[in-house]
């Protein structure tokens, strides 16, 4: 699960700004309307879900690229060209940072800080449960897991993630850091086409089964947007590249007609298309999506968050969203520290915070009107 990230000096973020996911001390989640919002252990109290809200170019996509861009980073080591350019700098700033906190599922909990410039690494450190595995400070490496020989060899000047220098010595903490980061997935609408009606929707065989396995969860949050579906079935299309596909279509109440991906609506054609991340939620994945209300009626996005993840069934995944739709900016649906707001500044940088920073009352109704009249900021004016 996701704790918290940290962004400074990437994009519209200049002044690091920071997501937390966890319930602040003191915060009464126990007995409460809140209770089932957050996965809740002697150490822990994560949120299991969260809203991003904010005006159109405020920064919120730029929080989402901002961890996508890190988890490469992470995975792939850094390529100063392309991470510390015009279009991803912020242009009041001389490095980029992130950092992120991490829970795995072994109750391991991993953070991570990297620092970088155009020339080379300034900053970078990897703790796990609090105890530095390795740090790089002022070009030197520090560690009490690493041979002295390879601390030497490694204190100089880097342009490399120390991350990626130190994964061929076996290190298991990195290895279990990484691992638990891949339960990290991003969503955005880069490469989907929502808007090809009569066309098709081609499915792997792969793809196919995960989806037939999961069939009860597939139909409950299918059934949140048209409740009159009550089977899916899939056709062979033939083969691509020696790849069975498959078009999948809908079976309705009251009629044998086969209704196909291809003419349904935008609503129902984007969840499929993120329906196997919405899925890996009950595997105790994180998922992150870019605008998921688009398209989404608002009664089927409410039914979503409360009927399929701030459950008891949900044991320890996450689903994180930037939305537009002010229906969901409700401390009904959400503790107010699940929900942020994106704004931008005069000087056109972003800022982060959490609605819970301006002490709403538990009872108070119809949040959105304040936001509206820009009592919360978000609105760009």
């Amino acid at each position: 699960m996701l704790l918290y990230f940290s962004v400074g000096g990437f994009c519209s973020f200049k002044d690091t700004q920071d997501l937390f996911l966890t319930a602040y001390s003191g915060t009464r989640l126990k007995n409460t309307k809140y209770e089932k919002n957050f996965y809740i252990d002697k150490s822990n109290r994560v949120m299991k879900s969260a809203v991003v809200f904010g005006a159109n170019a405020s920064g919120k996509t730029n929080l989402i690229l901002g961890i996508e861009r890190l988890k490469e980073i992470i995975f792939n080591g850094i390529n100063l060209p392309k991470d510390f350019n015009e279009k991803n700098l912020n242009y009041d700033s001389e490095s980029i940072k992130f950092e992120i906190g991490i829970l795995d599922q072994k109750k391991n909990v991993y953070d991570y800080s990297i620092e970088f410039q155009k020339e080379k690494l300034i900053y970078e450190k990897l703790e796990c449960n609090d105890k530095v595995m390795y740090e790089f400070k002022d070009d030197i490496l520090s560690s009490k897991k690493l041979p002295k020989e390879i601390l030497r060899i490694f204190s100089i000047s880097s342009t490399e993630t120390i991350l990626k220098k130190l994964r061929d010595f076996q290190l298991e903490e990195i290895k279990d850091f990484t691992l638990s980061l891949s339960d990290v997935i991003i969503k955005r609408n880069k490469g989907i086409n929502y808007e090809s009606k009569d066309v098709p929707s081609t499915i792997t065989e792969n793809v196919k089964l995960r989806l037939e396995d999961k069939k009860k969860d597939v139909l409950q949050i299918v059934r949140l947007l048209d409740y009159t579906v009550e089977d899916f079935q899939f056709e062979k299309l033939g083969a691509v590249n020696d790849e069975v596909m498959y078009d999948i279509y809908f079976l309705r109440e009251n009629t044998k007609n086969k209704f196909y991906l291809g003419n349904e609506s935008e609503g129902i054609r984007k969840i499929i298309n993120l329906m196997l991340g919405l899925l890996e939620i009950y595997d105790g994945k994180t998922v992150v999506i870019d605008e998921l209300d688009s398209s989404i009626s608002t009664v089927s996005l409410i039914k979503l968050f409360n009927n399929f993840i701030n459950v008891d069934e949900n044991l320890k995944g996450q689903l994180i969203v930037t939305s537009h739709n002010l229906f969901l900016f409700d401390n009904n649906i959400f503790e107010p520290q699940q929900i942020y707001i994106v704004n931008k500044k005069e000087d056109l940088t972003s800022e982060l915070y959490s609605l819970s920073e301006f002490k709403i009352r538990s009872e108070k109704e119809n949040l959105y009107h304040d936001f509206l009249k820009g009592r919360y900021g978000g609105i760009n004016g």
